[in-house]
């Protein structure tokens, strides 16, 4: 799927999103392309297209809030597909993101089956989110290289 922003999850507790705005030449237009848009993956790993109004937020849980329920809930798997077809060059795509987080200094007691970072984190242990901020930070963008 050609995407402007690849398949991940947030990292924080929760993120309120507003639907996406097209822009060309800095004017707000309709998107040319239906299949365009916001994308989630269910806990049966269906792709779902995400639609809501404009009046409308929509809400993705976050790794944070996987791990403090335990992996009850789980985060959200999304990305957010590119339009593609006639009149698409220059086309822009405007959202706003609101990202929740625990203070830096809360404490993350990590499950024990966890199916996210394992490499990183061992079940049972025990981060701060900052520090579990910082490793995703050096694991994606190698800051302790």
């Amino acid at each position: 799927m050609s995407s402007w922003c690849g398949w991940h999850t947030d990292h924080g507790s929760l993120t309120g999103l507003t639907c996406g705005m097209f822009l060309k030449d800095g004017v707000q237009v309709a998107c040319p392309d239906r299949a365009a848009g916001l994308y989630v993956k269910t806990r049966n790993d269906e792709t779902v297209k995400v639609v809501f109004g404009e009046d409308e937020i929509a809400y993705q849980i976050g790794e944070t809030t996987e791990i403090l329920s335990g992996g009850y809930l789980h985060a959200t798997p999304h990305c957010v597909r590119a339009p593609s077809g006639k009149g698409v060059s220059g086309l822009e795509r405007s959202t706003f993101a609101l990202f929740m987080q625990p203070d830096w200094g809360e404490n993350l007691k990590f499950p024990e089956k966890m199916h996210i970072h394992k490499e990183l984190i061992p079940s049972n242990s025990t981060l701060t989110f900052g520090e579990y901020t910082e490793k995703l930070l050096d694991k994606y963008y190698h800051l302790k290289t």
